[in-house]
């Protein structure tokens, strides 16, 4: 699996396109912006790249659905992730999540919820992830691997 991160609109998607070489042949790109995390369970992918775009409005999507423990339930499902990538080695998983908050501390209890989940599913994401980078105006760092 693979991580990409970095603020909002600065070129995370045209990133990954351009560096994994995807096409629309090759590749399953799901949408969390107004999706539920847990319909990722229900995807039938016959291709062998999958992009999960839009991860913080998926824990959101969660939060604001009160479902309990969604940090194992999401670490549950990275290990089901995982087993489907490795059982071919031309199968890559790409996630993409924007940064939120950065370091500022909301105001409001769910938005303080919402960016400490999102925090920790990504240092849970990273530890599984063979390479994560951050992308901020359409360039990439390296962060592991």
């Amino acid at each position: 699996m693979y991580f990409v991160t970095g603020g909002s609109f600065n070129g995370k998607s045209r990133w990954v396109k351009t560096h994994f070489n995807l096409s629309k042949a090759d590749t399953t790109w799901l949408s969390l912006f107004e999706g539920n995390i847990h319909q990722l369970n229900e995807w039938n992918v016959s291709k062998p790249f999958i992009v999960i775009e839009g991860l913080e409005y998926g824990v959101r999507s969660s939060l604001l659905m009160n479902e309990p423990d969604f940090r194992q339930s999401f670490s549950m499902m990275l290990d089901s992730l995982s087993r489907w990538e490795e059982e071919h080695y031309e199968r890559k998983i790409i996630w993409i999540g924007s940064e939120i908050g950065k370091g500022i501390v909301p105001m409001d209890k769910f938005s303080r919820g919402w960016r400490d989940m999102t925090g920790w599913v990504y240092q849970d994401l990273a530890a599984m992830c063979q390479q994560v980078w951050a992308v901020w105006y359409g360039l990439a760092t390296p962060l592991k691997g």
